[in-house]
């Protein structure tokens, strides 16, 4: 009767690791010859069985353990000197085999796959030694070289131990995620993580690392991060190069809030006083301000600016003074203009703007207004463009908040400061808003009428535009002529904006004739009107009837900048409505 044929199974192989299948056959002379690697088919075929230690791999990477535990190597394969070989320079031909056996892990491990083919020479060539899994183990190891190793050449070893019937261990299946890592390959990964968890294989600290890394390296961020993050919720070490890998590539590919996540994940593992490189803390600083990551920005500045152990460029400070004005941090402000000033970098309006911001920001009035008349003193242009964020502040908070912002104004002019008028004229602007219905222009005839108590030199043409504009809103005609009377006494000129608005105030009025003698008024001083003021005169001009509204036509339509729709529409508009006061068959040229 024929003996039960024996499964050896992977169960089998997990309950009884020390089992293999060669030891059911007893070795011969005559054994058949091993398949061999094709860089190695040249070689010898052996004409005996290589009966080696064969002992699965820990998951550190431990050397041999015999069967009390202990790390010693067995008598059979215990090197008199393991790096002897390394130092000495010693041949290979001359070294016993399991000092070659050593030399070909260190080789694997460093990477030098030319060094690793020589060492499996040696031992099959002249040492007869049967092709194993520690030979493969060992190229594939060596693989994770940057310069040698591939995907393509990783599949064709494991597919090679395949048809060789030469097993992968654990521990080669953790070299062949470290190659991966270096040579991303997501379906192989997939596969070696599968056949791993066949056969209960668990991945060791440096495995999960090398998982991730291959991950990041693929950028699959969200399954890498999630890995990184289960590996901290089961305390598993995370290596300082997987951390540092990952904060650089997220930032390479512009993914500074998770950059940032990782950094706290690492600080949750390490500390608050986490330890990297002044580059990636550039870096991050760096992303941070460009991203307005106010926590971020805040916590680098905090930790490593304000002791010292980081010197930001000015770039980088110009981006946090912007983060800074926006969340309204006066201590991070000011601080970046200390550090600036250590530098004698010269400060510009786009400085003075981002600090002025900044107090508004934190609903500092009073302060805000000291940065302006600090940037009037340092000799700085002042315009109603560059006090915007002023503008903002007063039209969204309080109505009452102009005349409190002048009246500080008054203060500091009585204390003898130089008060800049953009600043008066933002104030007188902000009580007649762009938006919303409601304007308070009782309030800008106020700051105006008290404006020569400020500043000595009197209003100018961007007073009278501003306050022009609230007539034409509440339809003030008389008022309008006020401060015309007003302007040529005191000899300020207008510009084309002072004629655009005083003809909406004379049509909003119902006054066309007025209107069109300021236009006419204006084509003397060389300037047209803005488009729609146009638009609006020709309309109003047709319904009164006065023909002047075609001569304001034919200027529009050649150099008032109208789009042909609307210069055709008006056409008509004006044809139609001169025609039937002629009669039929009377053409009005336009």
């Amino acid at each position: 009767m024929s003996p039960r044929p024996f499964v050896n199974d992977a169960l089998w192989r997990c309950l009884c690791p020390r089992f293999s299948q060669a030891s059911l056959t007893v070795p011969t002379r005559n054994a058949s010859r091993a398949r061999t690697l094709p860089c190695m088919k040249a070689a010898k075929s052996q004409s005996r069985q290589y009966n080696s230690y064969s002992q699965p791999f820990d998951q550190s990477f431990t050397p041999w353990k015999d069967g009390t535990g202990s790390t010693r190597p067995p008598q059979s394969l215990s090197p008199t000197n393991p790096y002897r070989s390394l130092k000495q320079e010693v041949p290979l031909v001359q070294l016993p085999t399991p000092e070659l056996y050593e030399r070909l892990r260190i080789d694997g491990a460093a990477g030098k796959f030319d060094n690793v083919m020589n060492v499996i020479r040696v031992l099959i060539k002249d040492r007869n030694e049967v092709i194993n899994s520690h030979m493969y183990t060992a190229v594939l190891h060596s693989l994770a070289n940057c310069e040698n190793g591939t995907g393509g050449k990783i599949r064709k070893v494991l597919e090679e131990m395949r048809e060789s019937s030469v097993e992968l261990d654990g521990r080669g299946a953790e070299c062949v995620l470290e190659a991966l890592a270096v040579h991303p390959d997501h379906l192989l990964r997939t596969d070696i993580l599968d056949y791993m968890r066949e056969r209960w294989f668990n991945l060791s600290d440096r495995a999960h690392n090398f998982v991730v890394a291959g991950q990041m390296r693929e950028r699959l961020f969200e399954q890498a991060l999630e890995r990184l993050e289960n590996m901290v919720k089961e305390g598993i070490k995370v290596e300082a190069w997987l951390w540092d890998m990952a904060i650089w590539l997220l930032l390479e590919y512009k993914e500074p809030e998770e950059a940032f996540y990782v950094l706290r994940l690492r600080q949750n593992v390490e500390g608050y006083n986490v330890k990297l490189s002044h580059v990636m803390w550039l870096q991050l600083l760096d992303a941070a301000s460009k991203r307005n990551l106010t926590d971020g920005v805040k916590m680098i500045w905090d930790t490593q600016v304000i002791s010292g152990y980081l010197k930001p460029p000015t770039g980088t400070c110009l981006n946090v003074l912007s983060v800074a004005s926006r969340s309204g941090n006066i201590a991070l402000a000011t601080d970046v203009f200390r550090l600036l000033t250590e530098r004698n970098t010269p400060f510009t309006s786009h400085h003075y703007e981002a600090l002025i911001e900044c107090y508004l920001t934190a609903s500092d009035l009073p302060s805000a207004l000291s940065v302006i008349l600090i940037m009037h003193d340092s000799g700085l242009r002042v315009t109603l463009d560059s006090l915007h964020p002023l503008y903002t502040h007063l039209t969204t908070s309080t109505p009452t908040l102009p005349l409190e912002a002048f009246t500080h104004l008054q203060s500091q002019a009585t204390a003898g400061k130089k008060i800049p008028l953009a600043a008066i004229n933002t104030c007188i602007q902000a009580c007649i808003p762009r938006r919303g219905p409601s304007t308070h222009l009782t309030s800008a005839i106020e700051i105006y009428k008290a404006l020569h108590t400020v500043c000595p030199a009197g209003p100018n043409t961007d007073t009278f535009n501003i306050l022009f504009q609230g007539c034409q809103r509440e339809t003030r005609k008389e008022l309008a002529m006020y401060f015309t009377s007003e302007m040529l006494a005191l000899n300020v000129q207008p510009n084309r904006i002072t004629y655009d608005r005083l003809i909406l105030v004379c049509l909003q009025a119902g006054d066309v004739d007025d209107a069109l003698l300021y236009y006419e008024e204006m084509r003397g001083m060389g300037w047209v009107p803005r488009p729609r003021t146009s638009e609006f005169l020709v309309k109003e001009s047709v319904a009164k009837g006065d023909e002047r509204g075609v001569a304001v036509l034919r200027d529009y339509a050649e150099d008032g900048g109208a789009e042909p729709g609307k210069v055709a529409y008006l056409r008509k508009l004006v044809q139609r409505r001169f025609e039937e006061r002629r009669g039929v068959g009377e053409e009005v040229v336009v």
